[in-house]
């Protein structure tokens, strides 16, 4: 879409950052969790290698463990999450956790920053594994197009508000937080800070 006029854009981008921190409210209120998962790498066929799952009101842990892929972890993916092939050597393969991910996650409302990705990596990798399509009956809703309408910086190529990185949305919201940046259960906790900080307003 374009950008609305300026007459009208403050009202726009008003109501947008309105419904968005409303959103924000409702995932709390309606116990959804939060799930993040590091990969092999990013297309169809890559393969989790650590995945996490918390409870977005709470912040309690339901799930947080490595993932031994079937095929190596590439250099360039161990570059971005730090986790090596050693580190996995000892961990449960997907196909030993996908039960109790999908019960989880089962009728959840599920949120990830960027939850397209995260969706298309349970499926590659639970079809990897077992050929069975996983969470079919969970609401995947992403944290990072809330964050884009909350913000509301406008993408004038896209037509949209812009997206921002998880890290670089923490900092613009002064949320700081201990711990590894691109880990899973790190991911998942700042995810929740910037929810609960999209709550409040």
């Amino acid at each position: 879409m374009k950008q609305p006029t300026d007459s009208n854009f403050d009202n726009y981008k008003f109501a947008s950052s309105v419904a968005a921190a409303t959103m924000a409210a409702c995932w709390l209120e309606h116990d959804a969790v939060i799930l993040d998962t590091e990969t092999t790498g990013l297309e169809w066929g890559c393969e989790v290698v650590e995945i996490c799952i918390i409870e977005a009101r709470t912040g309690l842990i339901l799930i947080n463990t490595l993932v031994r892929p079937i095929n190596p972890i590439p250099a360039e993916a161990t570059a971005i999450h730090g986790i090596t092939n050693e580190m996995v050597a000892d961990a449960p393969l997907f196909f030993d956790i996908a039960i109790s991910v999908a019960q989880i996650l089962s009728g959840r409302t599920v949120i990830a920053y960027n939850s397209a990705f995260d969706k298309k990596m349970l499926c590659s990798s639970a079809a990897y594994s077992s050929g069975e399509p996983p969470y079919v009956n969970s609401d995947f809703q992403c944290a990072m197009l809330a964050y884009a309408q909350f913000k509301g910086d406008w993408n004038h190529g896209h037509g949209d508000f812009k997206w921002h990185s998880l890290t670089n949305a923490a900092k613009q919201q002064g949320i700081t937080l201990e711990g590894t940046a691109h880990r899973a259960l790190y991911d998942c906790q700042l995810t929740r800070e910037l929810i609960l900080k999209m709550a409040a307003e």
